[in-house]
């Protein structure tokens, strides 16, 4: 396998002084390609062994070792950029198989993917990913700082390369090598969350492994927040981009974007990267917090709900020209994000009342999760057609939005439309109690004629 990367190496030709950064990318993803490809060819792990997989893709960086070695020891593959790079891209090809769509992760496969230890190990990578890389964490790999400045500096420690690799590196500027390694990063954190997001879906017991999962060691963010248990996990990724509107996070990695202020702010790859993480780490919480008390309790207690709300309703991006909060429309790259944080909320509120109490406290939020529910378009409409009482087109109301409208009807804080809803739910309780009597009646009379 060594000597493969190593021709591989050799039959490409260094680029030109002029080559733009554009071709030095494109060198330095070849050369990182065909080495994964005779990685990947030469792989002792079992596909079939979901343990062995699990296992490999939750084993600590190669530099992580490095700085838990306790002599210190100079290993210079374990530093080099281009072999980091290549471990996390295989740990991301080993996720996309194995667990990477809902058809992989529901039924009976997800209760053998999390008894194989696979919610385990993603939580892990999850976790190295979102630390700080400060002299008390000793963890080299870490996601790319929020502010450009310091994500410039924040793989000062990847000094060293190996022999195969070094070639690579001449030819490359380094900027491009660790821009390639941040990029990784972000790919690597957001298979891991879809994967969790997907675990999380239609199965209580992968829900109850979030909260008993515990880290390797004493672990703090870069906010310094304390990591104990999967659920932290999720939420450092919600911190990860407090304060941050939208656009603020597709423009993550311009360092231009600073000096236009008042200019459109032009979307980057790396910022469509940050939103499409964002989003799954939301789906991870919007599955893991279904009709699971104790989740939901853990959720709150560490301060979430109010890290949702400021998402939700504190970014002129969500509010329409009259100033009212709403989700943004199917043009807007953060709809999804939107719907998945609403979600959340909904299923929060549903087993903590003390969720629901403070959301029935938020006009604009209880629209907004009115949006999301999905039945506001059909009372309007037949409000339209001279207050028509019919439940044609009205969607099952949400416990966790009834809980909510029922602690705001305690404050005295409904509008006309909110009591509507609650009137049509009572309404539809009724036709569904009816029903369901006249289909025991219904039995019962061809019990007695048979």
């Amino acid at each position: 396998m060594v000597a493969k990367a190593t021709n591989s190496l050799l039959n490409h030709k260094p680029p030109s002084c002029s080559s733009t950064v554009d071709h030095q990318h494109q060198f330095l993803s070849q050369v990182i390609d065909d080495e994964l490809f005779d990685t990947n060819a030469s792989s002792s792990i079992d596909a079939a062994d979901l343990e062995a997989v699990s296992h490999h893709i939750g084993l600590p960086f190669p530099c992580d070792v490095m700085a838990d070695d306790a002599q210190n020891t100079n290993n210079a593959i374990s530093m080099c950029v281009v072999c980091s790079i290549v471990d996390l891209r295989r740990r991301i090809n080993l996720i996309k198989s194995h667990m990477g769509s809902m058809a992989l992760c529901r039924g009976a496969r997800g209760e053998s993917l999390r008894e194989a230890g696979a919610i385990n190990s993603l939580l892990s990578i999850a976790w190295r990913l979102i630390l700080s890389s400060d002299e008390d964490n000793k963890h080299f790999i870490t996601l790319p700082a929020t502010d450009n400045e310091s994500s410039e500096a924040s793989y000062d420690a990847f000094h060293v390369c190996c022999e195969r690799h070094l070639q690579s590196l001449m030819f490359n500027n380094n900027i491009v090598a660790f821009k390639e390694l941040h990029s990784t990063t972000i790919d690597l954190a957001s298979a891991a969350l879809g994967s969790l997001r997907d675990l999380a879906c239609g199965s209580a017991l992968n829900r109850a492994a979030f909260l008993s999962w515990e880290p390797s060691s004493s672990s703090q963010t870069l906010n310094r927040a304390v990591i104990k248990n999967g659920i932290h996990v999720l939420v450092a990724y919600i911190q990860r981009y407090d304060g941050f509107s939208w656009e603020d996070i597709l423009c993550l990695g311009d360092a231009t974007n600073a000096t236009r202020a008042e200019e459109e702010c032009i979307y980057t790859a790396r910022g469509k990267k940050e939103i499409r993480m964002l989003t799954n780490a939301l789906g991870a919480i919007r599955n893991s917090s279904h009709s699971t008390a104790d989740v939901c309790q853990s959720f709150y207690t560490c301060g979430l709900v109010d890290l949702l709300i400021r998402r939700l309703v504190h970014d002129d991006s969500t509010t329409n020209n009259n100033g009212v909060s709403v989700l943004p429309d199917a043009t807007r790259p953060w709809r999804e994000a939107c719907f998945r944080t609403a979600g959340s909320l909904i299923n929060l509120a549903e087993k903590c009342p003390a969720v629901a109490k403070k959301l029935a406290s938020n006009r604009d939020i209880i629209y907004i999760l009115l949006e999301t529910w999905g039945g506001m378009n059909a009372i309007t409409c037949n409000n339209e057609k001279r207050k028509s009482k019919s439940l044609r087109g009205l969607p099952l109301l949400h416990l966790g939005l009834a809980a909510v409208l029922n602690a705001a009807a305690g404050n005295g804080g409904l509008d006309d439309a909110m009591i509507q809803v609650l009137e049509k739910e009572r309404e539809r309780k009724k036709v569904a109690q009816r029903r369901e009597e006249e289909r025991k009646l219904r039995l019962e009379k061809e019990s007695d004629t048979s």
